[in-house]
């Protein structure tokens, strides 16, 4: 799988841009300083920037900026919930490209990151250039309750050992409880175990329908303040109050690829469907019988080809 990806490029520029209400956003850029730039919006909600994301892209024609989203990652504060809605991510992507002086970029997000994208190019169309959504998540109740309640059977026993952790009785669903224990309470023990069954199960989602790998050293905290932002945003709709293509006109006339596998069980591939209905224009690959997880070599190479497409 690797060794379809360019080579690891170190940052050469990074740092944390304030963006008030006690948050700063950590961004690298790295590749060519003079290059084309194209910004990576991660998924999650909760997740991160990673090396591994900037190697689809060659270093030497483009410049690739990546940040981490309020509450994520190596940004400050993390876990944050505060002023930490879907409006205030979309217009830190608009402020992250006047920081750093990028008059156009091409966007590319996936699965939460095409969530954010969408919403931030019917905003902003007039400074983007190309689009790649990969397996977008459209923030509807159905997908939410999909992935909280309706586990493919293979994924059935890990959704389980969640369920069980609710208090017998409880009147709360798995979501409500999950934000309560997240997002409302302070008590570490109980944080780290729902932590280690979420990720357990969202790992084995992502693999679907392949089998999940087995985790590694895992750290207590980060998987807290991931699922604490991840709950935060799923409780709320992820506070996107109209449909995601609110806009198509706008959609109509951008140069949009959408890459997605068919057996995607976190985001449905009927999502790019409805996004192509949109927008017509838009070219569908789609990754016969793969899942959500973007490091499976068939979704590797149907990205890799799309971008190597662009320069």
């Amino acid at each position: 799988m690797k060794s379809n990806l360019f080579p690891h490029a170190e940052p050469h520029k990074q740092g944390l841009l304030k963006l008030g209400d006690g948050h700063q956003m950590h961004w690298q850029a790295s590749g060519n300083p003079v290059g084309v730039p194209v910004v990576w919006l991660h998924g999650g909600p909760g997740s991160s920037a990673s090396p591994l994301h900037r190697r689809l892209f060659d270093p030497a024609k483009f410049l690739i900026i990546q940040y981490d989203q309020r509450g994520c990652g190596l940004s400050d504060s993390r876990g944050a919930t505060q002023a930490n809605t879907t409006p205030d991510l979309i217009e830190d992507i608009e402020r992250l490209r006047q920081f750093l002086c990028v008059s156009q970029w091409h966007v590319v997000g996936g699965s939460w990151g095409g969530s954010l994208a969408l919403l931030y190019v019917q905003s902003y169309s007039h400074v983007v250039e190309k689009v790649l959504l990969r397996s977008p998540f459209l923030c509807t109740a159905s997908e939410i309750e999909g992935y909280m309640q309706s586990p493919p059977a293979q994924c059935l026993n890990l959704w389980q050992q969640i369920k069980k952790r609710l208090p017998p009785g409880s009147p709360e669903t798995m979501l409500e409880f999950s934000y309560r224990v997240f997002c409302q309470e302070i008590d570490l023990p109980a944080q780290t175990r729902l932590a280690h069954a979420w990720v357990a199960y969202e790992a084995a989602m992502n693999s679907y329908p392949e089998l999940a790998p087995k985790l590694g050293v895992l750290d207590d905290q980060a998987l807290i303040a991931r699922y604490k932002i991840q709950m935060h945003y799923l409780q709320h709709q992820c506070f996107v109050d109209q449909p995601i293509l609110e806009h198509p006109q706008i959609l109509q006339t951008l140069d949009l690829t959408l890459v997605h596998g068919d057996q995607d069980a976190l985001c449905p591939f009927e999502n790019s469907l409805t996004i192509q209905r949109a927008a017509p224009q838009a070219h569908l690959v789609r990754v016969a019988g793969v899942g959500h997880n973007m490091f499976d070599e068939q979704m590797l190479c149907a990205m890799l080809a799309q971008i190597t497409n662009w320069a």
